[in-house]
C-alpha cells in the first residue's frame, strides 16, 4: 500500500494587502497558528485566502513483509515515480530502502568517508584535506572567516581571526548539504564551471573522482540506495594531460651540474648544523630571547668558519636521485621510500614493496647506478633522505639555475620510459610494462611508436649488414655454379622436355622445340 500526501507549507494572502502575507509550516502547531491568524484577519474585516504549496510531497510505502518507507520529495512527479519504483521492485521480491539516502545529507556521507575510508587508503591524507575543504566551503566557512578578517583589519588595523587556509574559497557547493536524492546534475555542473575559473581541468576532475568514490561506497557498501546517481548526466571537463616534454642532452648536462652545486650547498649546510648543534642547544637555556638569538648566530658563524677551513664531505643525493630516476623510471614516491634493505647489489635489483597500484615490483639497477648509491651516507634507513617538500624546493632551484623551463620531477619517469622504448631492448609492450611498472597497458600506448621506430632501425641495420656481406648479390654454392656452367645453352636445337600436366583445368600444349639464343 502506498499513499502520497502534500505536506507543503500554507501561505495566507490578502488581496492588495501584501503586508499581511504569512507562511505557516505543515505541522500541528503550524495549523493552530494558521487558524488563529485567519480569525485575526477576519476580525479586522479582511478576507484572507489560504493556499498550500506544492514543494513537499510525503510518500509512505507499506507492504507486508517489508519495513515501511517514508520520505519526502520536492514534486508530485518525483513522489509518483518513487512509488512506482518501490512497487515494481517489491513485487519481484526485491527490497531497497531508498528512504535512508533521502534522510541524510551528502555532507554527512562525506564526513563518514573521511573518518572511515580515508585512513585505509594510500592517499587518504590528501583525500581528507580536499574533502574537508569542500565541506567547509559548502557552508561558506572560509568565506565567512575572510570577511571577518577584513572587518577586523579595518577596525583594529590587523586581523585577529586565524584564516586556517591558503586557498580561494570554492563556490557553488551548497548541494553537498542536500540528500543524494535531491542533488541534480546542474548543481554539480555549476560547481565545475565556477571551479574552472581558478584551477585546471585535471584538478576539478580529481575532486569529482572523490565525489564519485563517496557515492560508490555509500550506495554499494553502506546501503544508501538512490534511484539515480547524482553524477549521471554531468558533463565532465575535457582535457589532455599527457605531457610530451623530453629532456635534451644539453638540458641533462645542465641539470646534473645544477644538482651537484645544490648538493654542495646542502652538504655544507648540514655540516654547519652538525658542528653548531651543541652550542645552539646550550643557548636555549639563556634567559632572554635576544641572548638566545645572539648565541645561535655566533655558533653558526663559528661553525661555518670551521667547516670552510677543515672541508666537508660532498654528498651527491640530488645528483643520485636524478640519475636513479633516469635509469629506473621509478615514481617519485617509490624512490623516496626506497630503503637500504630493499637493495640487492648481488642481483642488481631494488625491491619496491609498495607502489602506486599496490603491487610490489623490482627495479633493475645498472652498475653505475649502484656505484653512485654507494656514495650516499647511511644516516637513515632510507636511501634518499629527502622529504617531498625539500625535494620540491631543491628541484625549483636547480631548474632556475640551469635555465630549464616546464620540466617536472615526474617528467624524469617519462624520459626514462621513452629512452627505454627507443633503445629497442624491450621487444614487446609487456616487456616495457615490466620495466615501467604500469598496471594498465593503455598507459603505455604513448610509447609504442617509439618501440616501433627502434625496431625499424634494427631491421634497417640488419638488412644493411646482409647486403654488405653479399654485396647486393645472392651467393651460390660451388656445386650450383658448376651446374649452371655445364647446362649453358648451345646454338643447336634442343628439346625442352616439358612434362605434360595432368590437371583437368590446364590447357595442354604439345612438346616443342626452341632455338637457343
Amino acid at each position: 500500500m502506498s499513499d502520497i500526501s502534500n505536506r507543503s507549507a500554507y501561505r495566507v494572502t490578502v488581496a492588495r494587502r501584501p503586508e499581511h502575507d504569512r507562511t505557516f509550516p505543515f505541522s500541528q502547531a503550524g495549523r493552530t497558528k494558521l487558524a488563529a491568524y485567519i480569525a485575526e484577519l477576519r476580525a479586522k474585516g479582511l478576507k484572507p485566502q489560504v493556499a498550500q504549496g506544492t514543494d513537499a510531497w510525503q510518500v509512505r510505502v507499506r507492504r507486508k513483509g517489508h519495513p515501511a518507507q517514508v520520505t519526502t520529495f520536492g514534486s508530485l512527479e518525483e513522489a509518483d515515480a518513487f512509488v512506482k519504483t518501490i512497487d515494481a521492485e517489491q513485487s519481484r521480491g526485491l527490497f531497497r530502502d531508498y528512504t535512508a539516502a533521502a534522510n541524510i545529507s551528502f555532507a554527512a556521507l562525506v564526513q563518514r568517508y573521511i573518518d572511515e575510508e580515508c585512513p585505509r587508503l594510500k592517499g587518504g591524507d590528501t583525500y581528507a584535506i580536499i574533502l574537508n575543504a569542500m565541506l567547509e566551503d559548502s557552508v561558506g566557512a572560509l568565506d565567512q572567516r575572510i570577511r571577518v578578517r577584513e572587518a577586523e583589519a579595518k577596525a583594529c588595523g590587523r586581523p585577529m581571526t586565524k584564516l586556517r587556509a591558503n586557498r580561494v574559497p570554492m563556490g557553488n557547493l551548497e548541494w553537498m548539504q542536500k540528500p543524494m536524492t535531491e542533488i541534480q546534475a546542474m548543481d554539480i555542473e555549476d560547481f565545475i564551471q565556477e571551479r574552472l575559473q581558478y584551477v585546471a581541468p585535471p584538478t576539478v576532475d580529481r575532486q569529482l573522482d572523490l565525489v564519485r568514490a563517496v557515492i560508490k561506497v555509500a550506495t554499494e557498501t553502506w546501503g544508501y540506495y538512490v534511484d539515480r546517481n547524482p553524477l549521471q548526466g554531468v558533463r565532465l571537463p575535457k582535457y589532455f594531460n599527457e605531457r610530451e616534454r623530453r629532456l635534451s642532452e644539453d638540458e641533462e648536462v645542465r641539470l646534473l651540474e645544477a644538482a651537484r652545486q645544490e648538493d654542495q650547498l646542502r652538504s655544507f649546510d648540514q655540516q654547519v648544523k652538525a658542528a653548531a648543534s651543541n652550542t645552539v642547544m646550550q643557548s636555549k637555556t639563556l634567559p632572554t630571547h635576544y641572548a638566545r638569538n645572539a648565541a645561535s648566530r655566533e655558533a653558526y658563524e663559528s661553525a661555518r668558519a670551521q667547516v670552510l677551513q677543515s672541508g666537508f664531505q660532498h654528498v651527491p643525493v640530488l645528483e643520485a636521485f636524478i640519475r636513479f630516476q633516469l635509469a629506473t623510471a621509478a615514481r617519485r614516491g617509490e624512490t623516496l621510500g626506497l630503503r637500504w634493505t630493499d637493495i640487492d647489489a648481488k642481483s642488481q635489483t631494488a625491491l619496491l614493496p609498495t607502489t602506486k597500484n599496490g603491487r610490489a615490483r623490482r627495479l633493475a639497477l645498472r652498475i653505475d647506478v649502484l656505484e653512485l648509491l654507494q656514495q650516499l651516507p647511511r644516516t637513515s634507513d632510507r636511501v634518499f633522505d629527502l622529504s617531498i617538500k625539500a625535494l620540491a624546493n631543491a628541484w625549483r632551484k636547480m631548474c632556475d639555475s640551469s635555465s630549464i623551463e616546464d620540466f617536472r620531477i615526474h617528467d624524469l619517469r617519462h624520459e626514462a620510459i621513452s629512452r627505454a622504448a627507443e633503445s629497442g631492448v624491450f621487444a614487446t609492450v609487456l616487456d616495457l610494462q615490466a620495466f615501467s611498472g604500469h598496471r594498465d597497458l593503455r598507459s603505455l600506448t604513448r610509447y609504442t611508436h617509439l618501440q616501433a621506430s627502434a625496431i625499424a632501425k634494427k631491421l634497417e641495420s640488419a638488412e644493411a649488414a646482409r647486403l654488405a656481406a653479399h654485396k647486393g648479390r645472392l651467393r651460390l654454392k660451388s656445386s650450383e655454379m658448376n651446374l649452371l656452367l655445364t647446362s649453358a645453352p648451345s646454338p643447336t636445337f634442343r628439346d625442352t622436355d616439358v612434362d605434360l600436366c595432368t590437371a583437368p583445368n590446364v590447357v595442354q600444349f604439345p612438346k616443342h622445340h626452341s632455338v637457343a639464343r
